[in-house]
């Protein structure tokens, strides 16, 4: 009884509320002029003025009258889309003549007697009738359209009870609309309430005030006043129709039908219960719990599930600004949740989780992917990129709308989108549980959905670039940058860097631009690191497939186990299946050309603004010069690291994957960030970060698949800043990649150096490039000296594995062709393996020698003056005299192995190159010298059977061949030289010699700390690989060292004396010849 008393109140409270509308409503409607709608604004058709007797009114079905009868007064039409009902007008009579009804007079015959006037109340009682679909008449519960009429039992009997007659008037629709609307079938009052609302709504707009006591524009306009505050009360107020409250929102099933259904929420229905907000707190309340509603609801569904009309209905309340910002301000926009959860119980989660990327999405699009063909496949990957850039639009238009809400809207948006990143760190790490991270298709909805918010201010003129305010970094701010790796800062002077806060707020613009940054580095370059991760991981399941499809006949002979076998390759086969349709869906979305067009905007953006921080300069405006300032700016220091490795995950991808996307305004500014910090390589502290620029170039010059030049190639040729700093950039990283620092340094500079080398064979045409390399050469010796001490250093290496690697495959391919078939299995199987190693290093090698012999001939043409330096020429003598040796030698033969080119090894065109090597230097006189002195390996019978090859096979034009010979008798002359002074030395103390390489030092220096004496050439040559004391491992650099004067007058002086023995003993010999002939 008691809930029946509270519930009376309650009615009353809002039924009082309700007449002090109607007031309100009633004095604003009389005072409204006839040529505006009162409330929507929106003109309807003009009516005329009514005659001085007004003509009868019914309402009857019919088409709308044509152009030639004149509305009379107001018409209220009452269809509805969906019911297939026909429109409800009311009209004149079809008898009626256009000259009666504008006062015209007529012929006797033609005149129709005029039908008596309707009356104002038979007016009111069949427009709401109609309108409201409800009757006093128990024994007509249909109308004449066949539609469902509500029988209106209490107000009839309260009607007869006080000697009314049975109509329904404004003054009891009150009491109608709450009995109606409590007698649904179905318990839901808003079902019936919304409809009615729609159709008093069309017939409102029909309407113009024909004077300012026109009563029938006052009954409808004061009907569909009435018919929104029940609405509203069906929403927030369920107990005033005899329901409990609803355990779910009364709205949320309206909001996910077609606005244009009946019983769908339209623009209009919205604009009213905003407008009603003022006077009622519980409105939009009552819309945000209906959006937390969806978003819970959403969260369960995936995008092959019928996610639309979520999205649809989200678009649709978020145009109203009062209601975007009320859903900004719900609990659960930005609730406290682990990353876990992020997506699925923050508010617009759900509506971002949305994605081809749901672990249930690719096998709809790639089933049985082993079995698709090429076209089925970019056919499936167009349609998932179409569908990926239908949501992108969406999720757009839904934040633009809330971040133009208000500015707290727009401040709570990016919160959401910090605490997105902030909450993902660990998506980058090498090992993660997915279940502790976001799902990849959230944090690339993520990604796009800021890159989308960063377009409208990146111009191509880069007009704006100086509103991003680096002092964001000091402003507390939303992206946590404190615990990231920075670009060249450790984390002590990281933390006394982010300790500095400075006062004041950043712009929009700067934090749209950190918060793209950071959502890139957790969000699509993620992705394209795992992509790279799949396709190995896909790989190694298709070889284990393989390989467990040949044991299936261990198990023949055992059908249980044979089950099992089955059964666990199955298994295998639907994770082999489900990888390659994600791996799939990950390139189509990945290679979306738009996509990559609009994050390569951005990434231009980030390279500029990263080049303005470093030099201090305003790009574009400035010219970058190089090198850049010797003291480091404090804020590019403390940048996190992933500025710089975004922008070569994405351009590594992008130069592999799609290279004819890059643009050559784009191609112009990451050539110039490349070069900038391989020049500047001290800004950089991660060396895999300076290595992904040397790929970046590397892949731009590589042939694309078309056969066409690489994307970069024209620029690096006619770019000024490329022609002036290129080259030297790329051999300062060449010597810097000898001790990257990490277990894996050794694998990693042949890597990069490989690029690097093909990079110079790209330009080397360019003779500007080899002009600027000759005059560096002569300013900067010392540079090029260590440059080329490693270079021989590589071929040297190269040369040697790959021979050692052939040398066994020789051997093991004799030994199994000769002694396989009597092997024991686990011995052949053994030396199988073995072989299989040695052919595999064969072919990484092989690929090394020819690239690393390629240079060493391109820059011994070019630079010979420095590889013909004291501290080298020898080292170089001698490996080219070994690896001749190796190859026309006596273990030639060794070399011989099935399949030569499987390897890439042509042992003529690498026997024609070293032989380039040597002709390049035959016109310098120490290096015929280092080769004359080469004890082990120079023997004149190997250049003489490399003459006869050259010859034999065409592989040197005449004049080659003529210095070749030449070259010999070079050799042979300073050989015997060479043999003659040592003769003429004699027993050379032991104090005299160089204590590494054992020969008679020229010019000896002292070690400071192991006091040793070595010639200065040797040490040089030590230190430019090892920068300490051979003999006592101190620190050691060359200019340490102390000219021993002392020990050089001793040799000079042992010299004078071997000499001037040697002129005596000449002198008496040739004496004693002359005494024998005259005797």
């Amino acid at each position: 009884m008691a809930d029946s008393v509270d519930a009376d109140k309650i009615r009353n409270k809002r039924l009082a509320k309700l007449g002090s509308q109607a007031s309100s409503t009633a004095q604003s409607n009389s005072q409204q002029s006839g040529d505006k709608d009162s409330e929507t604004g929106t003109s309807s058709p003009t009516l005329q003025e009514p005659e001085p007797q007004s003509p009868q009114i019914n309402i009857s079905s019919g088409l709308a009258p044509s152009s030639s009868h004149p509305p009379t007064p107001p018409q209220p039409d009452m269809q509805q889309p969906n019911e297939g009902a026909p429109r409800i007008r009311i009209r004149p009579p079809p008898s009626q003549s256009k000259t009666e009804s504008s006062g015209a007079p007529s012929t006797s015959t033609s005149r129709i007697p005029p039908r008596p006037s309707e009356t104002i109340e038979d007016f009111e009682d069949k427009t709401l009738r109609a309108v409201f679909r409800v009757t006093l008449d128990e024994g007509r519960r249909v109308d004449v359209h066949g539609q469902t009429l509500s029988y209106l039992a209490g107000l009839s009997q309260e009607l007869q009870e006080q000697g009314q007659a049975l109509r329904i008037s404004i003054d009891v629709l009150d009491q109608a609309l709450l009995e109606a609307a409590s007698n649904t079938h179905n318990g839901n009052p808003m079902g019936y309430l919304l409809p009615c609302w729609k159709r008093v709504t069309r017939l409102y707009k029909g309407f113009r005030k024909q004077n300012a006591d026109d009563r029938k524009y006052v009954i409808v306009s004061e009907a569909r006043r009435l018919c929104m505050s029940y609405c509203i009360f069906a929403v927030t107020m369920p107990e005033m129709f005899g329901l409990d409250t609803a355990p779910s929102s009364a709205l949320k099933s309206h909001l996910l039908k077609d606005p244009e259904d009946d019983l769908g929420l339209c623009h209009d229905f919205i604009t009213e219960a905003i407008k009603r907000s003022n006077e009622d707190e519980t409105v939009l309340p009552a819309f945000v719990g209906a959006v937390e509603e969806m978003s819970h609801d959403l969260s369960k569904l995936n995008i092959n599930m019928d996610y639309k009309p979520y999205v649809m209905a989200l678009r649709n309340l978020v145009r109203f600004p009062p209601l975007a910002i009320a859903i900004t301000e719900s609990e659960l926009f930005n609730a406290p949740v682990d990353v876990e959860k992020f997506e699925t119980a923050t508010l617009l989660g759900p509506w971002f989780r949305l994605s081809p990327l749901h672990r249930d999405v690719p096998l709809n699009y790639f089933a049985s992917p082993k079995t698709l063909d090429q076209g089925s496949i970019l056919n499936s990957q167009r349609a998932v990129r179409m569908m990926q850039q239908l949501l992108n639009s969406d999720l757009l238009d839904i934040i633009n709308q809330l971040v133009r809400a208000s500015k707290p809207a727009r401040e709570r948006v990016l919160d959401w989108f910090a605490a997105s990143v902030n909450l993902n760190h660990k998506r980058r790490a090498l090992q993660v549980d997915p279940k502790t991270i976001s799902s990849d298709g959230f944090m690339f909805n993520i990604t796009t959905c800021l890159d989308q918010l960063c377009e409208p201010f990146m111009d191509a003129a880069f007009t704006k670039i100086d509103r991003i305010d680096i002092g964001y970094l000091k402003r507390n701010p939303r992206v946590h940058m404190r615990d990231e790796t920075k670009i060249n800062a450790d984390q002590h002077a990281s933390d006394a860097f982010y300790d500095q806060v400075e006062e004041g707020t950043s712009n929009f613009i700067t934090e749209i631009f950190f918060l793209t940054a950071a959502a890139h580095h957790y969000g699509s370059e993620s992705l394209t690191t795992k992509l790279e991760q799949l396709e190995k991981d896909l790989r190694h399941m298709e070889a284990q497939i393989d390989k467990f499809e040949l044991e299936r006949h261990k198990w023949r002979s055992n059908p249980v186990q044979l089950r099992m076998f089955e059964d666990a390759l199955k298994k295998y086969k639907d994770r082999l299946d489900l990888g390659l349709s994600f791996k799939y869906t990950l390139q189509g979305i990945l290679l979306d050309e738009t996509w990559q067009a609009r994050s390569m905007q951005f990434m231009r953006y980030v390279i500029v603004w990263l080049l303005r921080i470093a030099s201090g300069r305003n790009l574009p405006t400035e010219t970058l010069k190089l090198p850049l300032p010797e003291n480091q700016p404090e804020n590019f220091k403390c940048l996190p690291e992933y500025f710089v490795d975004d922008v070569v995950s994405s351009f590594k991808f992008i130069m592999w994957s799609m290279p004819h996307v890059v643009t050559s305004t784009q191609g112009d500014e990451l050539i110039m960030l490349c070069i900038t910090f391989l020049q500047c390589s001290e800004y950089i502290k991660n060396p895999y970060l300076k290595a992904g620029l040397v790929t970046i170039l590397f892949r731009g010059t590589w042939p694309r698949r078309n056969g066409s030049r690489g994307v970069l190639v024209d620029l690096l040729n006619s770019l000024p800043f490329a022609t002036e700093h290129l080259l030297h950039a790329l051999m300062k990283f060449y010597i810097e990649a000898e001790f990257t620092g990490t277990h894996t340094q050794f694998f990693d500079k042949f890597n990069i150096r490989y690029e690097i080398f093909q990079i110079i064979q790209c330009i080397w045409p360019n003779t500007a490039y080899r002009d600027k390399l000759h005059n560096e050469a002569n300013r900067n010796l010392d540079f090029f000296v260590r440059f080329v001490n490693l270079l021989l250093n590589d071929v040297t290496f190269v040369l040697d594995e790959s021979f050692s690697a052939f040398l066994t495959i020789h051997d093991l391919q004799v030994e199994l062709a000769r002694e396989g078939s009597s092997m024991e299995q686990n011995v052949r199987q053994q030396k199988e393996e073995q072989l299989s190693a040695a052919q595999g290093r064969a072919k990484s090698y092989m690929q090394l020698t020819n690239e690393t012999v390629a240079m060493l001939k391109l820059f011994t043409e070019a630079l010979a003056e420095s590889f013909t330096m004291p501290e080298i020429v020898q080292r170089l003598a001698d490996m080219l005299d070994y690896n001749l040796d190796a190859m026309v030698g006596p273990k030639s033969a060794n070399l011989r192995v099935a399949n030569l080119a499987e390897y890439g090894f042509n042992p003529r065109v690498l026997l024609s190159e070293i032989v380039d090597v040597y002709l390049n230097l035959m016109d310098k006189e120490n290096f015929i010298i280092a080769v004359a002195r080469d004890g082990r390996s120079y023997k004149p019978s190997n250049f003489e059977k490399a003459g006869e090859i050259l010859r034999k096979w065409a592989l040197k034009p005449q004049e080659d061949l003529a210095k070749w010979e030449q070259l010999q008798t070079k050799f042979r002359i300073a050989k015997e030289a060479d043999e003659q002074a040592e003769e003429d030395l004699g027993e050379i103390p032991d104090e005299f010699l160089d204590p590494l390489v054992y020969t008679l030092m020229e010019d000896p220096v002292i070690l400071p700390s192991s006091k040793v004496s070595i010639d200065r050439s040797t040490i040089r040559s030590h230190l430019l690989s090892d920068p300490n004391d051979p003999f006592n491992r101190s620190p050691l650099s060359i200019e340490d060292v102390i000219p021993d004067t002392e020990m050089k007058a001793k040799i000079e002086a042992f010299k004078a004396e071997r000499k001037a023995a040697k002129v005596a003993a000449v002198t008496s010999s040739s004496l004693e010849r002359m005494d024998t002939t005259d005797g």
